[in-house]
C-alpha cells in the first residue's frame, strides 16, 4: 500500500511541476528554422550578460551587450520571416 501511495504522489507531483513549467514558458517562441532559434538563443545569452554587467556596475559594457542582443534578436526574426516566406538562403529546418 505504501509503494502505491508513494508512486501516486510522485506522479501527481511530477504532473503539477510540468504544468507550472509550461505556464512559465509562455513567452518562448516556436521556431521552424534552426538558424532563427540559434540567433534567439544567442540573444538570450547576451541579455544575461547585460544583467551581469549592470550588477558589476559597468553601464558602458552593458549598453554594448544590449546593442549586440538587439541585433541578434533582429536577425532571429529576419531568419524566421525568410524561412516562412520562402526566402531562406540556408537549408536548416526543424521538420
Amino acid at each position: 500500500m505504501k509503494n502505491f501511495l508513494l508512486t501516486f504522489l510522485a506522479i501527481v507531483l511530477l504532473g503539477v511541476t510540468n504544468m507550472y513549467a509550461q505556464d512559465s514558458k509562455t513567452k518562448s517562441k516556436d521556431f521552424h528554422c534552426y538558424s532563427a532559434w540559434k540567433k534567439d538563443w544567442k540573444a538570450d545569452k547576451k541579455m544575461y550578460k547585460v544583467h551581469k554587467k549592470m550588477w558589476q556596475d559597468r553601464p558602458w559594457a552593458a549598453a554594448r551587450k544590449q546593442r549586440k542582443a538587439d541585433k541578434k534578436a533582429w536577425k532571429s526574426e529576419r531568419n524566421e520571416w525568410e524561412f516562412n516566406h520562402g526566402y531562406n538562403r540556408h537549408s536548416y529546418f526543424w521538420y
